[in-house]
Parts: structure tokens; C-alpha cells; sequence
């Protein structure tokens, strides 16, 4: 049924999808974004209450056998949803319904591999993830498919959550992996660090990066929240975004070192830019700093492999093709 409209579920994401793919696959997404062959719709958010809120991200890869798609989602404390609609680019037809829950862990996580990945020292082997949260696992498989790795160092503020973390994790990877009783502890002779938590106010500063070439700050995505302080762009020698028009909406941190007020950024490059012109981390850099936002290239890259692979495995809930005929107008 190749022409079936297929819902596909969480664990057909994960069946399919794992970090090495989703981070070539977001790899080649961004290289086609750079040739403009691809872009994205500018996030749309709203909120409400006592932290609800509820996003909207779109994106379209044009050419032969391209898709168009929209991720959508709610965030509430009662918990939320998220589904991913991958439409066929050529014809419009909707091709995919995709749970999208694992799908936005493996493109947060895929972003930060790919970044890593073209911004760090090749040789980087010491690394801190800080947070523990659903999202840290899938950050730490990231960082070890790109980089040799020798030890990474945890942190988060409740000390139960960490040691779990680390436990959870424990035997997965040929590199050691600690908890930290301290923030400084971790960071201390880290090469490469990941922030990856729901702050609220920045809590890491240039002092505590002493040690560090490359920063992936993944955490905030809120106009209202930050990871880290303004003095950390004084030892940067490159700030990456993977896109711009998202970082000026939401990200704290850029908005308040750069502007608010749509004026352009210098020193600001988007990723996709980074990799179409093949360019290479400058050798005495101090420090690279990649600001993840979310965008909608990120999850078409994800769901174009769901989507292919479970349409030639035949996976998935097949549903009726979508109507194209327009019944209101067909009544007699």
C-alpha cells in the first residue's frame, strides 16, 4: 500500500531511528538547507496558565521526491503531545501522521551531534552534560557517536536524579561516566559541554567554562529562560544558531547579547551555512558556542527516514489516502 496514509507510532520511530542515522540524516537535511533546497516556517508559540504552552514549526524540502511538514505540539504540567505531518511536496497529498515524542528527542539530540560534530576539536575527549532529564540520554549518545570520548561528568541539582542517570547509563559506553556533586566538578577539564535543562536564569558562567572549546546550549528555548551568562560570549570566537529567525524569537541569551529588535547579528552564523561551505572549526579558536532552538528541518529530517523505511517495510497503521476530492462541493 504505498499510497497509504500511514500513522506511525513511537515505536516505529524507534525502531527505525537511531543517533549515527539521525545525525547523518539531519547532516545532509542542513548541507541542502544551505544550497537553498530546503527551509523552514519560523516557530509559532503561544502560552498560557502557570507554564502551559503549545508550538507549531514547519518546514519544507523542495526538488524531486521532496516533503513539507509541520510538527505540532502542548505543553502543559499535566503532561502534552506532539505529532509530526509529513506531506508529500510534489503533490500535497498527506503521506504521515508521526508520534512525534521520540522523534523530537532524536533531532534535539541529532542537532547537538551534528554541531559537535563540525565545531568541536577533533580531538576532544572530556565532556559535561548538564541535566538529567528524558532528553541527557539521547544527548549523550550524541556526543559519543562524534567524538572519542574518554570521560563525561553529569550534573543536575538533585543529587538522586543524577546518580540515576549515571546508573541508567552505566555499562552502555566504553568511556567513563561520573556524577558530580558540584557544577564546577564537572566542568573542570571539560573539552565539550552540553546544557540540556529547564532553567529558568543562566547559572553557567565564563569562569566555570575556563576549560571549554565548545559549548552546546540546548536547553532554553523560552524567551523567558537561560543557561548562560552574557560573559561567556566574551572567550567565543564563533556562535552557531541552527536557525536564526527562531534564536531572535526565543533565545534569551542571543536576544540579550545581540538585540531584540531585528537589527542583524554580526558574528552570528546558522549551521547550514557552516557545513554548505565545508568550513572547518578556525584552529585557535578558544571557544565555539551552538545555540539549538528546535526547528522544522530537523523533524522532516527525522521523518523522511521514518516515514521511507516504514512505507518500504510496510509498517505502521496503512489508512485510507487522504481525500483529495472536495465533498462539500460534490453534494447534489
Amino acid at each position: 500500500m504505498a499510497d497509504a496514509l500511514r500513522y506511525l507510532t513511537e515505536r516505529d520511530v524507534v525502531s527505525v531511528l537511531d543517533i549515527p542515522r539521525a545525525i547523518d540524516a539531519l547532516h545532509d537535511m542542513l548541507i541542502a538547507q544551505g544550497r537553498e533546497q530546503a527551509r523552514n516556517l519560523p516557530k509559532t508559540l503561544a502560552t498560557w496558565g502557570d507554564g502551559s504552552s503549545m508550538h507549531a514549526l514547519g518546514s519544507v524540502q523542495t526538488g524531486a521526491a521532496g516533503y513539507a511538514g509541520f510538527k505540532t505540539w502542548v505543553h502543559t504540567k499535566a503532561g502534552g503531545g506532539s505529532l509530526f505531518s509529513l506531506f508529500d511536496a510534489g503533490s500535497g497529498a498527506l503521506r504521515a501522521i508521526i508520534e512525534a515524542r521520540a522523534l523530537g528527542m532524536l533531532r534535539t539530540a541529532a542537532i547537538s551531534g551534528v554541531a559537535t560534530r563540525a565545531l568541536a576539536p577533533a580531538d576532544a575527549t572530556c565532556a559535561a552534560l548538564i541535566g538529567t532529564g528524558p532528553q541527557a540520554v539521547t544527548q549523550l549518545a550524541a556526543l559519543a557517536a562524534v567524538r572519542p570520548l574518554r570521560q563525561v561528568r553529569v550534573y543536575s541539582p538533585t543529587p538522586e536524579k543524577r546518580r540515576a542517570f549515571v546508573a541508567s547509563v552505566a555499562g552502555k559506553y566504553a568511556f567513563d561516566i561520573q556524577a558530580s556533586d558540584t557544577l564546577e566538578h564537572a566542568l573542570a577539564g571539560a573539552e565539550i559541554v552540553t546544557l540540556i535543562t529547564r532553567a529558568v536564569d543562566p547559572f553557567v558562567d565564563a569562569a566555570r567554562l575556563a576549560d571549554c572549546r565548545h559549548l552546546n546550549a540546548v536547553g532554553a528555548i523560552l524567551p523567558s529562560k537561560a543557561e548562560f551568562t552574557q560573559d561567556v560570549f566574551e572567550r567565543a570566537d564563533g556562535v552557531v544558531v541552527d536557525d536564526l529567525e527562531n534564536a531572535r524569537r526565543g533565545s534569551r541569551e542571543l536576544r540579550e547579547r545581540f538585540g531584540a529588535d531585528g537589527a542583524p547579528w554580526p558574528g552570528v552564523t546558522v549551521l547550514s551555512d557552516w557545513l554548505a561551505q565545508g568550513l572547518a572549526r578556525p584552529s585557535d579558536a578558544r571557544l565555539t558556542i551552538f545555540k539549538g532552538m528546535g526547528m522544522g528541518l530537523s523533524d522532516l529530517a527525522m521523518a523522511r527516514v521514518v516515514f521511507e523505511h516504514a512505507r518500504d517495510q510496510d509498517l505502521g497503521l496503512a489508512l485510507p489516502p487522504q481525500t483529495r476530492e472536495n465533498l462539500l462541493l460534490a453534494q447534489p
